[in-house]
């Protein structure tokens, strides 16, 4: 019986098939072994451009950014800010923030004179009653200085007159002139803040005035904040 030679065709299909079966796995096996969404760090030393899994203690304080296995940067990091440059933002960032806050206080201030006060001539009406109360608050407080001034000279002339007769000072009226001459201090001190309150008043009425038209120019709304560079 004669043997059947195989098939040259069949041999060539099973190995084209082989060969597809191997590389199949080893494309699944490289997948499974290289980590899904792997980036790399990227960073300038020395004027060129090197990147690698780990940053170095010599690239800890340059910018860098991470790319992914296409070759696109998916996050970048500015390089940490020195000492002074950190000071120079924190006093930029606290000058912003202040200038913010009195804008707003501003637009509060606006907003709080439209809608109290119907008219100009309404808002003049209530600053001068609020400045005659002022004054005569400012009087009280000029006469109430005069006659603790006058109280204590009186107690510095008992104690002068003991000293003269040759005897000392009891320290009952030390105490008391002690007390006398903080009350006079506390008295003078609540005097100045009363002339300064009642000569500020005119200046106080013209910005209030300029705020009140500002809003009212404004459509009756507060002015947005400004933008700064």
């Amino acid at each position: 019986m004669e043997a059947r030679r195989p098939n040259p065709e069949l041999r060539r299909i099973a190995t084209t098939v082989g060969l597809a079966v191997g590389v199949c796995v080893a494309l699944s096996t490289q997948a499974q072994t290289k980590p899904a969404g792997k980036t790399v760090s990227c960073w300038t030393e020395r004027g060129q451009t090197v990147c690698g899994d780990a940053i170095p203690t010599s690239a800890a304080n340059s910018a860098r950014r991470e790319i992914n296995a296409s070759g696109v940067t998916v996050q970048t990091f500015p390089r940490p800010l020195t000492p002074q440059e950190q000071a120079a933002k924190d006093a930029a960032d606290k000058v912003e923030a202040e200038r913010a806050a009195a804008q707003a206080s501003q637009a509060r201030q606006q907003m709080a004179l439209a809608t109290t006060y119907p008219s100009e001539d309404a808002l003049r009406k209530a600053y001068a009653e609020r400045s005659q109360n002022i004054h005569a608050s400012l009087l009280a407080a000029q006469s109430g200085l005069a006659s603790r001034r006058l109280e204590l000279s009186r107690t510095l002339l008992r104690a002068a007159n003991v000293e003269l007769q040759g005897k000392p000072v009891a320290k009952s009226l030390n105490d008391t002139i002690a007390q006398q001459a903080a009350t006079v201090n506390n008295a003078y001190v609540d005097l100045q803040r009363k002339r300064g309150e009642y000569a500020a008043m005119d200046d106080e009425l013209q910005q209030a005035l300029q705020q009140y038209r500002d809003y009212k120019q404004n459509g009756g709304t507060a002015p947005a904040a400004t933008p700064q560079p």
